[in-house]
């Protein structure tokens, strides 16, 4: 499987994947990070795990200090069992929460198949994490990267810090480069999706006024505050959109299409989309779709069931 090695900097290294899944095409990433410690920020799923180890290889990388996890969704996740099988003295790092799901991921499949449909099948099986080698987020203690609590995308997610750099995973959304800096930002708000708590996450990111930020899906980005706060407006923003539909007496399927209608009126970050086309398109929408149904479900929690 092809793969794209970038040069962020000296000790930073981003490996863009390019799975045999039409649209996904610079969408998947892994972290690389070559400093007094060599550890790896997310693994990509097991599709991609022979590409992220040549990678590595290419970088003359032996052994890694640590394999850490911002989630275990299996876009993130997926390939930690094959990685830790290559780099069998390696601790896998990530929140409690994650870890029966790397232990056993029978129900991490099932549910991802849910979600994704065939998109899961073509991510590749996820293989088991000896529990003996899975460390709690919460304990872990490094002198060179600190682990960051950041629930929203989801409740087990953690994002990491360095001196220089901070991986957000999704916890600041994702976040695609153009010409010019961000050319295409949108929320990863799936179900069940709580705003206040993302609030408070990012708001916690952009208090370490970090360097720069380096995303799952997709780049790295300077000036790092600055992008945190564009993504909160974002999230204000969707979030006001929908609360003003409902307002409307919008429900269901109509209610997704007015929001969604209204967002590409109304977010300059999401406008990238219009110009999308074929398999990019599809993915986009389908992720985009997937966010509103999150900020939907979190507003049905405060005013009660839409109906």
């Amino acid at each position: 499987m092809e793969h794209i090695l970038y040069k962020v900097a000296d000790d930073l290294f981003m490996v863009g994947f390019n799975p045999p899944i039409a649209g996904y095409e610079s969408f998947l990433s892994s972290w690389i990070y070559v400093g007094d410690v060599t550890f790896l920020v997310d693994t990509g799923p097991s599709v991609t795990a022979g590409a992220l180890v040549k990678a590595l290889e290419s970088l003359g990388v032996s052994r890694l200090d640590y394999i850490l996890l911002t989630h275990v969704h299996i876009d993130h996740a997926g390939a930690a069992g094959d990685l830790a099988v290559f780099f069998p003295e390696t601790q896998v790092v990530c929140h409690s929460r994650g870890i029966p799901h790397l232990v056993n991921p029978h129900h991490l499949e099932l549910s991802t198949a849910k979600v994704l449909g065939d998109t899961a099948a073509q991510y590749g099986p996820v293989r088991p994490v000896s529990e003996s080698r899975l460390l709690p987020a919460e304990t872990f203690m490094s002198n060179s990267v600190m682990p960051v609590p950041t629930p929203g995308h989801a409740s087990h997610h953690v994002s990491y810090q360095t001196d220089r750099y901070l991986f957000t995973g999704e916890a600041a959304g994702a976040c695609f480069p153009g010409v010019l800096g961000i050319s295409y930002m949108r929320p990863s708000t799936p179900p069940p999706f709580y705003f206040d708590i993302s609030m408070q996450s990012l708001e916690t990111l952009m208090e370490l006024k970090p360097e720069r930020l380096c995303y799952g899906h997709f780049g790295s980005f300077e000036f790092g505050e600055r992008v945190l706060w564009q993504h909160r407006e974002q999230l204000r923003l969707w979030e006001s959109i929908v609360t003003s539909e409902i307002s409307r007496g919008q429900v269901g399927l109509d209610l997704e299409l007015n929001v969604l209608k209204s967002i590409l009126e109304n977010d300059p970050l999401v406008l990238p989309f219009l110009d999308m086309e074929g398999p990019l398109r599809l993915r986009e929408l389908f992720y985009i779709q997937n966010s509103i149904k999150g900020f939907i479900g979190n507003a049905s929690r405060h005013s009660g069931p839409l109906s």
